[in-house]
């Protein structure tokens, strides 16, 4: 799993991150709520711990903000504040979870993998318009046409549309989240899959799912 450690105690936070790591985890911190936000934005994790109280922008903040954007992350809150008001606030405002400190990294771990097994159950499928994509066989089918087989590429930029439909997103952006690295304009692969995924959609059901905005990037619609 990819772990996003929100936790401005520094000492904790390289604690926590070490064992993810000798877990066989991958683990990032970010120190405040803004740097929280900005790692949620560029990079793709399997669970985020959030600090309640956290400089420049709250742990409930960040939920608040998670929640509102419908970034589709588990959330687990930790905090040194151990009234049942507290953990209603963190769970109605989007938390999956919620651990108070002190606690062991036995029972965070329990709760992640909880948390995790979870979320992948009901994300297991992506539904948008007639279009079902399953994303354990990674296939693409429609409540009223024939599987749509797409490339490894067009599925994840196909995926990645839906999670952020009616969003315009950049060149910029897709390359980092489908492709994982930065946007380079000697090459035309990014319009390429674009083109070569608008294709098949629209041979498949007859209509316009990836609209271009001159200037700006791409959108998913659906007419």
């Amino acid at each position: 799993m990819n772990i996003l450690i929100a936790e401005d105690e520094k000492q904790i936070a390289e604690s926590l991150k070490k064992h993810f790591l000798e877990e066989g985890h991958k683990a990032l911190i970010a120190l405040d709520g803004e740097e929280t936000l900005k790692f949620l934005f560029e990079l793709q994790f399997d669970v985020v711990l959030l600090d309640w109280m956290m400089p420049k922008l709250s742990g409930i903040d960040v939920c608040k903000y998670i929640n509102e954007k419908e970034i589709n992350i588990p959330i687990i809150l930790l905090t040194a504040l151990t009234g049942i008001k507290n953990k209603v606030e963190a769970l109605n405002l989007g938390a999956d979870d919620y651990i108070t400190k002190p606690f062991s990294f036995e029972e965070l771990m329990a709760r992640i993998n909880a948390v995790v097994r979870r979320y992948r159950k009901t994300t297991d499928i992506l539904i948008y318009d007639n279009l079902e994509l399953n994303l354990i066989t990674r296939k693409v089918e429609s409540f009223s046409y024939e599987e749509i087989r797409l490339t490894e590429k067009e599925f994840d930029l196909f995926k990645f549309l839906i999670l952020n439909k009616g969003v315009i997103l950049s060149k910029d952006e897709l390359w980092k989240k489908v492709w994982g690295r930065a946007y380079s304009p000697q090459t035309n692969v990014c319009e390429a899959t674009i083109k070569n995924l608008r294709k098949k959609l629209e041979d498949a059901t007859g209509k316009k799912f990836i609209k271009t905005i001159y200037g700006e990037g791409y959108t998913l619609i659906a007419d």
